[in-house]
């Protein structure tokens, strides 16, 4: 790359061992492509070298902050020459020309500036491959790539290896066209990474937006947060959605514009890739794969306890990185004081643009002896992408002071092993009279096994008198058997379609709950607004909390059915899983159609 690029070299250098270039790659690109600019330091070691600011752009966006620096080592005439580079990336606005101002770098206290760079930017490359297609047999079409279109941007096309990279899938439209039916049209995958999905709006405002120099109203799709797990180039499969789409005609040039019909139209985004390198080596002893950038706390729950009583020490991570895949940070204690394994808590903040949030440690320390202990530091390693460099960060508890003394079987204690010191004493005692007992053994003994039946002989006659009472008084619980179990077979039909991107299942699933209100609440299949249904509900003393759930999850049917995008919908079996829950539950409150309304 920078064989092929590099302009700007600086002629004037106090130092003529130290040669200092500066190039972008590509020196042509299209609006949204990545940019790569790097500014070489060849004949010093990385040691006497500043790290430079990021140089100020026109018509590029920057896509981090610090730079990525890489020492190497080159042969010259027989003379091997160390040197350093740092690079940034940059993303192109608008067709037309972009630039990069020239930059300075001091070496041993000597500064060197580079040219500026100029980059010629076109229009926006979406692919090789048609964005937008319409199925076979459809005719008539009027819609085409430059109507609609699915683009995918992503944070970096570099990283570590489990550093966060963030991609964005957005839906861009032009004005006045409408979307109707939209959904997945095949599974989403990016092999190789570890996946966590960022909220996005379930029923979004389109934000006007300019591409390619054209207006577009635009939506956002889906935004997920990927970990790569190893390194290599990894790829991103594009995001295919199918969806109805209705434009506008004219009948002559200077005619008005004409609704035309909803047209079948399948979208797909770019092919995405990001090249992942391997963390370095000179990991700290503590550093167990966290990647980002995060700080730590530590406090214990008490000051002061007696021998013998717990103690919560809770340790809590906070940061931007893979929260999920972080292990709990060891604790050095003293052998005095005893240590459980943690209760785990995370807490992920997906509604930002990143994943960020809170892991929390909750250790359970129990003292063995009384004094005043110091409880060691809780130190956490992770490796911050941004500056290439493994951090390591300490927190401290206040010491505890422990009152009493150990007990006797406390301070004998051989792990969980028996009390060495009362089974010494035992067996050491003089006076011991060992000989045979007069007492009967247990299991001579008739009462114990009257006692053993006795339990089942109970649960025997409950049984026979709980049977006895539902032959003997019948009750119109058939008719409330038979409402949710036509519910929930529904409800298996539902999970047996199988994938989530398809509407029967979530037409199902509502199909399934609002047959089972109709019945118990005598509708007759009228449909009814929302607070009517909240006033129904009311009169049987069905509980807000029931109902809020209830409401949610017809919410959630309605949009896996007509929302444009998939990105919040949840997954068939969880949907189903709640279903059959709140059927559960409604089936508490309200009686069959046989039986009046009154309280349950």
């Amino acid at each position: 790359m920078l064989s092929t690029a590099l302009v700007g070299t600086v002629w004037a250098q106090p130092d003529a061992t130290v040669r200092v270039t500066a190039g972008a790659d590509p020196m042509e690109a299209a609006v949204g492509e990545t940019v790569v600019f790097t500014v070489r330091v060849e004949g010093a070691p990385a040691t006497v070298v500043r790290t430079p600011s990021r140089p100020t752009t026109v018509n590029l966006t920057p896509q981090a902050r610090a730079p990525q620096m890489q020492r190497f080592r080159m042969n010259e005439d027989g003379t091997v020459r160390r040197g350093v580079a740092f690079s940034w990336s940059f993303r192109p606005q608008r067709e037309g020309t972009a630039r990069i101002q020239p930059i300075t770098v001091v070496v041993r206290g000597e500064e060197y500036t580079t040219d500026p760079v100029r980059i010629q930017v076109s229009s926006s490359r979406r692919g090789s491959e048609p964005t937008l297609t319409h199925p076979e047999g459809a005719s008539g079409a009027t819609l085409d790539n430059e109507d609609l279109f699915v683009q995918a941007t992503a944070t970096a096309d570099r990283a570590y290896q489990g550093e966060q990279v963030v991609v964005e899938y957005r839906l861009f439209y032009r004005p006045g066209i409408r979307l109707r039916h939209s959904r997945l049209a095949d599974s989403w995958d990016a092999p190789g990474f570890w996946r966590e999905e960022l909220n996005v709006a379930s029923r979004p405002t389109p934000q006007m937006e300019r591409a390619d120099g054209q207006k577009y109203e635009t939506v956002v799709l889906k935004r997920v947060a990927l970990f790569p797990t190893r390194p290599g180039t990894l790829r991103v499969d594009p995001l295919r959605i199918e969806t109805e789409a209705q434009g506008t005609v004219r009948l002559r040039r200077d005619g008005p514009a004409l609704r035309g019909r909803f047209e079948p139209v399948r979208l797909a985004s770019q092919r995405l890739s990001v090249d992942v390198r391997a963390l370095p080596s000179g990991a700290p002893p503590s550093f167990d794969g966290a990647v980002g950038q995060f700080s730590m706390s530590a406090r214990a729950n008490a000051d002061s306890v007696a021998v013998g009583e717990p103690v919560s020490l809770t340790v809590q991570v906070r940061g931007t990185g893979n929260l999920t895949t972080l292990s709990p940070p060891s604790l050095d204690l003293p052998s005095t004081i005893e240590a459980y394994q943690p209760a785990v808590e995370t807490d992920v903040e997906r509604n930002g643009r990143e994943i960020r949030g809170t892991k929390t440690f909750a250790y359970t320390l129990v003292p063995r002896t009384g004094g005043r202990h110091a409880l060691p530091p809780v130190s956490f390693s992770y490796f911050d992408p941004e500056t290439g460099q493994y951090e390591t960060v300490r927190a401290e508890a206040s010491p505890l002071r422990v009152s009493g003394t150990a007990s006797r079987a406390t301070a004998g204690r051989t792990g969980d092993g028996l009390p060495v010191g009362d089974v010494t004493d035992l067996m050491t005692a003089g006076e011991a009279d060992w000989g045979p007992t007069e007492r009967r053994p247990l299991h001579r003994q008739p009462w114990v096994y009257f006692a053993l039946l006795l339990p089942v002989l109970i649960a025997g006659g409950g049984l026979a008198y709980r049977r006895r009472g539902q032959t003997a008084e019948p009750t119109d619980s058939p008719a409330s058997d038979a409402s949710l179990d036509t519910a929930q077979a529904q409800l298996r039909e539902a999970r047996r379609l199988g994938d989530g991107a398809d509407a029967a299942v979530y037409d199902t699933v509502e199909q399934a709950l609002q047959a089972f209100l109709n019945e118990r609440l005598g509708r007759n299949g009228a449909a009814s607004t929302r607070s009517q249904l909240d006033r129904r509900l009311a009169r049987y003393d069905v509980p807000e909390a029931l109902r809020d759930r209830l409401y949610e999850l017809l919410d959630r049917c309605d949009e896996g059915k007509y929302a444009p995008t998939a990105s919040a919908q949840s997954a068939p079996e969880e949907l189903v899983d709640d279903a059959h829950a709140v059927l559960r539950w409604l089936d508490e409150h309200l009686p069959s159609a046989k039986r009046p309304p009154g309280r349950s």
